[in-house]
């Protein structure tokens, strides 16, 4: 049942008319009203102006209350408040760290490559740069095509856990070296944004459940407590044999790196106490390559293309936006889910699938990875 706590001024102000109507002429007889009062100009009509309006206030300000008191749709700080009951905290944003390689030039010989060398992205489909610092000296020797040297992103969040080649521009140009670029497994360190308050809550709950003992809610609450992981999953019947417990981690760019994976192994052995047959693990990878035609009436191609290649990455990156129905792990690539948003857009027709030909199914330990994307537009006709 839905609780209205809320007024609308309109009726807070009709409710004081209302009483001081009717007991005016009572007041007055007591003595407690001089006379009878004008309610519609003057001073008097001003005040209640003002008293209804600090009841419009409280009322709005008890609505408030009265949501953030619930851990479920507290939001902000409120929910902080919530957590930390439980000895939970929103875990912070964290950069992006990795091997960006350096290519070799004309020049021969030993490359010498400084530290605070600053290489960066192009726009990527929202328009957003990214840009990265190398950490230590590098060297890159003679004979070898490149050197791989660490680099920690400029800004904290998940943004800039680039994608293969997308680290392509040298910013402080190096003697010797022609370029840059990343590999796939280019990441040491995932980047990650601050916690969502859907992420917080969930920890929430998981938080009261694990108190029932070693449970699937305790090695889901141990494993998303790790900055940088948003999604687990625990195969807790047997997966190698007897005793055995699967943790199947997902990070913020998608398959975890070692040091998450690690980071994740520390805090499962502080958690757990039983002695389990414990693997952590990366999701197994399923290799989805989208490529489509987008049949268009209307709009600009390029704006049309940009945003759809942006819904097809959201949907095989993490995110909490109810609007888009993520893959996930264990999540299938079911192609209308694919094309609900792509037909959304302004302009799109139809699309002619030329991969995935059908849905992908995905294992409950997998994890859909987006291999290749080559979305193209034609000009159609309305029929």
């Amino acid at each position: 049942m839905s609780l209205r706590l809320s007024k609308d001024i309109s009726d807070i102000r009709a409710g004081l008319f209302e009483r001081i109507e009717s007991v005016q002429d009572e007041y007055a007889a007591k003595g407690w009203l001089p006379a009878r009062l004008n309610l519609n100009k003057g001073i008097v009509r001003g005040i209640i102006e003002l008293f209804a309006w600090g009841l419009w206030q409280l009322y709005n300000f008890l609505a408030v209350i009265h949501r953030q008191a619930i851990p479920l749709e507290a939001t902000g700080e409120w929910l902080d408040t919530h957590a930390a009951q439980v000895d939970e905290s929103r875990k912070p944003a964290t950069k992006a760290r990795g091997n960006v390689l350096f290519l070799r030039g004309d020049q021969t010989g030993n490359v010498r490559i400084p530290a605070g060398r600053i290489v960066r992205t192009q726009p990527d489909g929202k328009g957003d740069i990214y840009r990265y610092v190398t950490d230590e000296l590098a060297v890159l020797p003679e004979g070898a095509a490149s050197v791989a040297v660490p680099a920690t992103a400029e800004e904290y969040g998940q943004g800039a856990n680039a994608a293969v080649g997308q680290i392509c521009e040298l910013v402080t140009p190096v003697e010797g070296i022609s370029g840059v670029t990343n590999a796939a497994d280019w990441l040491i360190e995932e980047g990650a944004d601050a916690e969502s308050d859907t992420s917080l809550r969930r920890r929430y709950v998981l938080a009261w459940q694990r108190q029932a003992g070693v449970t699937r809610a305790a090695y889901e609450a141990a494993a998303l407590s790790v900055p940088g992981v948003v999604d687990v999953y625990v195969a807790d019947q047997h997966p190698r044999g007897e005793g055995t417990v699967d943790v199947v981690v997902m990070g913020t760019a998608g398959m975890p790196t070692s040091s998450l994976l690690s980071d994740v192994r520390a805090a499962l052995d502080a958690a757990i106490v039983i002695n389990h047959d414990l693997l952590v693990r990366a999701p197994e990878p399923v290799n989805v390559s989208v490529k489509a035609v987008l049949e268009l009436l209307s709009g600009d191609a390029d704006s049309v293309k940009a945003e759809a290649e942006n819904w097809v990455r959201s949907m095989f990156s993490y995110g909490d936006d109810p609007d888009i129905p993520r893959f996930s792990i264990g999540k299938d690539v079911v192609r209308d889910r694919l094309a609900s948003g792509l037909v959304s857009i302004a302009g799109v027709k139809r699309i002619r699938w030329e991969s995935p030909t059908e849905d992908v199914e995905i294992p409950a330990g997998g994890l859909a990875v987006l291999e290749a994307l080559d979305l193209q537009t034609v000009w159609v006709a309305e029929e």
